[in-house]
């Protein structure tokens, strides 16, 4: 393995490490207190907003609307396997749309 590829590697379990290291309070504080009043799911940034649309109701939800990032949806379980299913289509964290809220509009300034 070259030196580059080293250097990769660290990268790339570094940024693993912070988002886990980040994402496991953020889900303890703000996960969804009751499913079938809705639930935000986040997935990797990189997924775009059709996608994640998509993937919402191919695991059994309904889409109530976009969150402000394209790779946040705001669902309505549709089945008590939807958070199983959700995230083995690629959900990172599952949210209380209503805690989370705050942190995912945009402002007028």
């Amino acid at each position: 393995m070259s030196t580059e590829d080293e250097n990769v590697s660290r990268i790339a379990f570094l940024i693993a490490f912070v988002l886990m290291t980040l994402g496991a309070p953020l889900a303890l504080v703000a996960g969804p207190k009751d499913m079938n009043a809705g639930v935000a799911v986040v997935f990797a940034p990189w997924i775009d907003e059709a996608t994640a649309m998509s993937r919402v109701g191919a695991a059994g939800g309904a889409v109530i609307r976009a969150g402000n990032l394209g790779f946040i949806s705001v669902a309505m379980p549709d089945s008590p396997a939807f958070a199983n299913d959700i995230r083995k289509a690629g959900a990172w964290l599952l949210l209380d749309p209503q805690v989370v809220g705050g942190c995912l509009t945009e402002t007028d300034s």
